[in-house]
């Protein structure tokens, strides 16, 4: 089967190679030396300005979620979970800069579980 296809609602996309370390990416670049203050400064950046993304992508699944990405959205804040199933599919909700802050740090420190009954499939 080609990828990416869709499965109901849901876009299924290739999964993630494996990697060494985390990664860190925004529109200026992508960055794999970085800590929890690099990763608020990167936020605070989206938060800041219109049509910036934030991805943070872990050396593999973690808890099935192989990366998180943000962006602003109309002054609001959308967050997406790369989880890992047959492929990837990505799921959203909404949320505020704290949350969305407390994600981001959770997800690098190996501890975010989400909820997923929050998140929606990112419809394409």
């Amino acid at each position: 089967m080609n990828l990416p296809y869709k499965k109901g609602k849901k876009v299924v996309f290739q999964k993630v190679k494996s990697q060494q370390g985390f990664t860190m990416e925004n529109q200026e670049g992508k960055i794999s030396d970085f800590g929890e203050e690099d990763i608020g400064d990167y936020l605070e950046d989206m938060f800041d300005r219109e049509d910036q993304f934030v991805i943070l992508t872990a050396p593999g699944p973690q808890n099935k979620i192989r990366y998180v990405q943000a962006c602003t959205h109309h002054e609001e804040i959308e967050v997406e979970l790369g989880v890992e199933e047959e492929g990837t599919c990505l799921y959203y909700k909404m949320c505020t800069e704290e949350e969305c802050r407390r994600i981001f740090l959770e997800f690098y420190q190996n501890r975010f579980i989400p909820r997923m009954g929050e998140y929606k499939p990112v419809e394409f």
